[in-house]
């Protein structure tokens, strides 16, 4: 492991920590903590989350229910009050969430807990100092790309549901004539899938077409810019491409200092899944470099 580049990437959540606890009930979205990180809001979540061992909005949820909870010990708040200091909408919802972080309701915390603060404070966890081991590795290349025009469909939702919008998308441009021998296959992904709800996750199934050829049925335009990429060429099946991007995400981009732009990741699909089995399958997966 190369110390001096992950350590510039820990220092920088160690900003987005310091952040956080100094903006309790402030804006903690991921594109305010992006940018406090001087990372794209792409890939924040996938750094933020292999480097922490837990993604930002559970570190967001849990400090919050520190302070909660030293607010229930050291000062006679209501407990309404302490809620909308850390931003929840109804004592409803923050009861429930303390009650499942700490194990009792907000008032029985603080009736136990309030004459031993100095033995019972909660803990405020900061970064660990040891990262999960995993001995798997993938060959990584720097490829420069052209720009690449594409049409495609949006998708929301989980990831391994694009498959029904590929299909829709392929017999459209059969339909629009905009298949040939040249045609390549992407899948655009905006999201972590272990930081955002399968049901809010954004993707977009694309094929490369020419700026001249007109398109309808509602396909969108779109471009990748031309650039200098990370990339891996995955073999397997589509449901473990997640190995992959923890490893880029958590270890070879960290410990090689590389700043990924401000564009998400995209996978080029390289053979059929109709006609290859899923072993064999071949993905290769971009992500541009600033």
């Amino acid at each position: 492991m190369k110390r001096t580049t992950r350590a510039n990437y820990r220092q920088r959540l160690t900003a987005v920590i310091e952040y956080i606890h100094d903006n309790i009930n402030g804006d903690l979205g991921v594109n305010t903590l992006a940018d406090v990180a001087f990372m794209s809001p792409y890939h924040f979540h996938r750094i933020y989350r292999e480097l922490m061992q837990e993604t930002v909005n559970a570190t967001v949820r849990r400090l919050r229910l520190q302070k909660a909870a030293i607010d229930l010990i050291r000062t006679d708040l209501s407990i309404q009050t302490i809620a909308q200091n850390i931003s929840y909408g109804s004592i409803e919802a923050f009861t429930r969430a303390f009650t499942k972080n700490f194990g009792i309701t907000p008032g029985e915390y603080r009736n136990t807990k309030q004459h031993h603060c100095s033995h019972d404070e909660p803990f405020i966890a900061m970064i660990p100092t040891k990262q999960k081991k995993d001995d798997t590795m993938f060959n990584v290349e720097i490829i420069k790309i052209d720009e690449l025009q594409l049409a495609g469909y949006s998708h929301v939702g989980d990831y391994m549901e694009i498959g029904s919008v590929f299909e829709k998308l392929f017999m459209q441009a059969n339909s629009q004539h905009l298949l040939n021998e040249n045609t390549r296959s992407f899948g655009l992904y905006y999201d972590d899938p272990k930081s955002v709800a399968l049901s809010k996750l954004r993707s977009m199934a694309c094929i490369t077409v020419d700026k001249s050829q007109a398109i309808e049925s509602g396909l969108e335009r779109m471009a990748i810019p031309a650039g200098e990429c990370v990339s891996i060429l995955f073999k397997g099946p589509y449901a473990e491409l997640e190995k992959p991007y923890d490893w880029l995400f958590g270890q070879w981009i960290p410990d090689n200092n590389k700043e990924i732009a401000n564009f998400p990741a995209f996978e080029e699909y390289l053979n059929d899944p109709k006609e290859t089995p899923p072993s064999e399958l071949l993905t290769r997966i971009y992500c541009l470099l600033a």
